[in-house]
């Protein structure tokens, strides 16, 4: 079956709704005013003997790359990771084709990232609320590595050691 551009899009756009994921990492990284750094990045997941779903993907959007999955030889994804190409691309697409079961996720990806994008998250604060934020998508948090209340803690122990710390 050929599908028009239309029929692509709404198909594209349910794979992305079942095999995608909208995340922001959360890493430590010491080098970082807080210690921490959110990392935003949407994937679509396939095995690869049907990668070429990951490329229509890359097309319709117009960025991203296809890669191996790391670990997982027989997967592949198409992956979004700069921040720019979020806000352009990935965000306003799925702002037009609304998702389904992922709606929730993105609709908080979509506002982290833009949050992010105007550098809210320098501000202790504004960084607080996107981090709590994240900690209620994709199943709570909870395969995250790190819980939310240690992340909170480091984060009152850090702003202590600075303001110990002579200038």
């Amino acid at each position: 079956m050929v599908m028009n551009q239309k029929q692509l899009i709404y198909y594209l756009t349910g794979f992305a709704d079942g095999e995608g994921c909208f995340c922001i990492a959360l890493k430590n990284q010491k080098s970082a005013r807080l210690r921490w750094v959110l990392d935003p990045i949407f994937h679509v997941t396939q095995h690869s003997k049907s990668k070429e779903i990951l490329y229509e993907f890359q097309k319709l959007l117009n960025c991203g790359i296809v890669m191996k999955k790391y670990g997982q030889n027989d997967t592949m994804q198409f992956v979004v990771q700069s921040r720019r190409e979020l806000v352009d691309k990935v965000i306003p697409f799925f702002r037009k084709y609304k998702l389904i079961t992922k709606n929730k996720d993105f609709q908080i990806f979509a506002e982290v990232v833009e949050s992010l994008d105007q550098h809210k998250h320098a501000d202790k604060n504004e960084f607080i609320k996107l981090l709590k934020k994240i900690f209620t998508m994709n199943g709570e948090g909870k395969q995250r590595r790190y819980k939310l209340e240690d992340v909170l803690k480091s984060l009152e122990s850090s702003e202590t050691i600075r303001q110990t710390q002579p200038k």
